[in-house]
């Protein structure tokens, strides 16, 4: 018996050194899929490396050149700025290393050592230096406005640049977003001549009429960065529609479109659909001076009177969105859920503490009844229907509303010289968290609280997070007691990809190929 149990015994520490070695080789497996993103049923002979993407209407791949919507998206995987935004706005330092502020109009850019261009050329200052000559001289590119409050510049070293600003600009980090272009690329070629070279994962290895072909970039600076695509095609097309045939038939993975009814063109089976904020935001702007407007309950009541998604159902339709405020289109500082609804009650109890009485559905105070303007520009068809919705909604409460049709000069005319009552407008917003033109000196609901003056100071001087957290929560809290705005949409784009691609796919408005290093095809 006792040798028996010695046998068992063995055999039992054998199955249990077995078991653990199996759960072992099991976990290491999974978190190396893991970190690949591989799902489970991929293994190493369905993987595809190369992925499929479209350009449509192309011009040039120079992204400083094109005014093509899919070039300045692919253009994030070739050519690299300074400073980069990850998928919540935030920045991210990426050919630069360190930016210093020593005053309020001079920051000093150390860059980032050991990076090779695409030739295998070094990347020195002298590029960033060429890179601003040519976006300040005169052409026509996007990237015009990130340089609008650059009064000078100089190369200081190899590593080193210094630039001076006209004046100071919060977050001043977040306009140094342009791609860097080779300086030494171009000495005897002129600007346009040829495809420039980029210091991205991926490089340009043939170029021709109907497809761009890349392949990774084996010198990129990033280790930390492993590819599982190895190559991109770019296919070409005259049109849109050819690209929206070529996704529908599987020849294309991935694509971004405009029109919230894309089924209509590429069906609805066989693939994902990401819908994500857009930067184009449109609210009310409250006149703060003017005599109803500069009571903050009065404000906040007309914020909990209109129905947001109301105004998206009845007016705009699919595409939109309801929006409560401009960083809610995914900032990462936006960290308040500014969810504003209809609260018709407690907008009476604040009219009522105001000294508003109802008489006959109308709010009455010293012999004055409730009613108010509302300025629009009679060209945008779109606001213009907004406008009326708002006028029937803040009547069927009992505030008269009427309505200023403007031509588009008044209108801002109107806006410039703060001459109305409310205004409905919109802003493409910038991608910094920057609030001036809604809480700064000069803001067009000419708003002031000395808090909110307090706080606009601080965060424009601060890169401490902890702190832009602190301030921006207190900042969510007084608007939403003193209502200057009243947020009411954003239109939105689609990312849509077939199932085939596989990834952590996340889109926003600066870059929809976040986490490409982990996309492939299945």
């Amino acid at each position: 018996m006792g040798g028996n149990n010695v046998i068992k015994y063995i055999f039992s520490v054998v199955v249990v050194i077995l078991i653990l070695g199996t759960m072992y080789f099991i976990v290491k497996n999974r978190s190396k899929n893991e970190d690949y993103s591989l799902d489970q049923t991929s293994t190493v002979s369905n993987i595809q490396t190369d992925l499929r993407f479209a350009i449509a209407e192309y011009d040039t791949i120079n992204p400083l050149l094109s005014d093509n919507r899919n070039v300045h998206e692919i253009s994030k995987i070739i050519y690299e700025p300074l400073v980069t935004l990850n998928e919540n706005y935030k920045m991210e330092y990426c050919l630069a290393e360190e930016i210093g502020k020593q005053d309020d109009v001079t920051y000093v850019i150390k860059l980032r050592k050991g990076v090779l261009w695409q030739n295998g050329n070094n990347f020195t200052a002298n590029d960033v230096r060429f890179t601003m000559d040519i976006i300040r001289s005169g052409i026509n590119t996007m990237y015009t406005d990130n340089l609008r409050y650059v009064a000078d510049y100089e190369v200081v070293d190899s590593t080193t640049i210094k630039i001076y600003l006209t004046e100071p600009i919060p977050f001043f980090e977040y306009y140094l977003t342009f791609p860097i272009m080779c300086e030494n690329y171009y000495i005897e070629e002129a600007f346009d001549s040829k495809a420039p070279i980029g210091t991205g994962p991926f490089k340009i290895s043939d170029l021709s009429s109907n497809v761009i072909k890349l392949v990774k970039n084996d010198i990129y600076w990033d280790s930390n960065k492993e590819f599982m695509a190895t190559e991109i095609n770019i296919n070409l097309y005259a049109t849109i529609g050819e690209v929206y045939s070529a996704f529908k038939n599987g020849e294309i993975d991935i694509l971004t479109v405009k029109i919230p009814d894309v089924e209509k063109y590429i069906g609805s089976l066989g693939y994902n659909k990401i819908e994500y904020k857009s930067r184009e935001y449109d609210f009310l702007s409250l006149n703060t001076t003017s005599e109803v407007l500069s009571d903050p309950a009065v404000r906040k009541a007309i914020s909990l009177i209109i129905d947001k998604n109301n105004i998206v159902a009845s007016c705009l339709g699919s595409g939109y969105v309801s929006s409560n405020f401009s960083l809610d289109m995914g900032c990462w500082l936006y960290t308040k859920d500014l969810n504003i609804g209809v609260d018709t009650e407690q907008a009476n109890n604040l009219l009522a503490s105001s000294g508003w009485q109802r008489s006959n559905n109308l709010l009455i105070k010293d012999h004055k009844r409730l009613a108010l303007s509302l300025a629009v520009n009679t060209n945008n068809e779109l606001r213009v229907r907004v406008a009326e919705n708002i006028k029937e909604q803040l009547e069927n409460f009992g505030i008269p509303v009427t309505i200023q049709y403007l031509s588009a000069e008044s209108y801002a005319d109107a806006i410039n010289n703060r001459n109305y009552e409310m205004v409905l407008t919109g802003i493409r917003l910038g991608y910094s968290p920057n609030l001036n033109t809604f809480f700064g000196d000069g803001n067009i609901a000419n708003y002031y609280n000395p808090e909110v003056a307090e706080i606009m100071n601080v965060v424009s001087n601060t890169n401490d997070d902890n702190a832009l957290y602190e301030k921006y929560n207190r900042l969510y809290d007084i608007y939403l007691e003193e209502a200057p705005y009243i947020g009411l949409y954003r239109d939105t784009n689609i990312i849509v990809y077939h199932q085939s691609l596989v990834g952590n796919i996340k889109a926003n408005e600066f870059n929809i190929y976040h986490n490409i290093d982990k996309w492939y095809r299945q």
